[in-house]
């Protein structure tokens, strides 16, 4: 029997909170519900979630500061997030997904939109076909099953976008991505915001393995083209 499925929405419009229920339930989800930011991260908290929906526009605590609370916590920092928000400007989006949000869905939106990203979503982050692997380089290891990463034995704190990113280049060690395929592969749906994104999500990960390793360069950059993940040795 599947293990079941648990959502929280985040929301605080009665309305809206009764249409994604009712989404929700219909692909066999078990739904909390929390009309405020600062009820959303106890229940975050509180409980093991396969999704969170989050609205932006948020009494107590707005859905921004909630997504980076999330994402700093290592209870909850795995958890799939979609923002949905009436806020639909370019710089809305890119914040958002910064911050460590997965997808981005603005008001009004049609439900069959809605439930395919969550399943697009689900399956991204949740590939139940596949065991764990860890992969090893020279002092580094990503276990993708834990969604961890150790440097020189230490812990590096990523955020899922980050992790994933990361994972993605690890895979294809070696080979030249662009920054248009790392979109495509690690937020997986059709990204208008530009490729800043790619830049910056880069840009953390080398300062937090920085912080362990000064010298540490997997990750090259092709200039006018992409990135690279490259090591020197490989360990067992």
């Amino acid at each position: 029997m599947d293990k079941p499925k648990h959502a929280l929405l985040i929301e605080d419009d009665i309305d809206i909170c009764e249409l994604l229920r009712i989404i929700l339930r219909s692909e066999s989800f078990q739904v909390d519900i929390a009309h405020d930011g600062l009820e959303g991260l106890r229940l975050a908290r509180a409980h093991a979630y396969n999704i969170i929906i989050l609205d932006l526009m948020l009494p107590e605590l707005d859905g921004w500061e909630v997504c980076r609370q999330l994402r700093s916590d290592s209870s909850t920092r795995s958890i799939p997030i979609i923002m949905l928000t009436a806020k639909g400007e370019e710089s809305d989006k890119v914040l958002g997904l910064e911050l460590g949000a997965d997808d981005y869905i603005t008001k009004p939106f049609r439900p069959r939109e809605f439930l395919a990203r969550v399943r697009a979503l689900l399956r991204r982050s949740h590939d139940y076909n596949r065991p764990p692997r860890v992969l090893k380089f020279a002092r580094l290891s990503i276990d993708s099953g834990g969604y961890s990463v150790r440097l020189q034995g230490r812990e590096i704190n990523l955020t899922p976008k980050e992790f994933e990113l990361l994972l993605a280049l690890a895979h294809n060690e070696g080979q030249i991505l662009s920054r248009e395929q790392l979109l495509e592969r690690v937020w997986g749906f059709d990204y208008t915001g530009g490729t800043r994104t790619i830049d910056e999500h880069v840009k953390r990960i080398r300062q937090k393995f920085s912080a362990v390793d000064s010298k540490c360069t997997y990750i090259q950059t092709v200039w006018g083209v992409g990135y690279k993940f490259e090591v020197k040795e490989n360990v067992p």
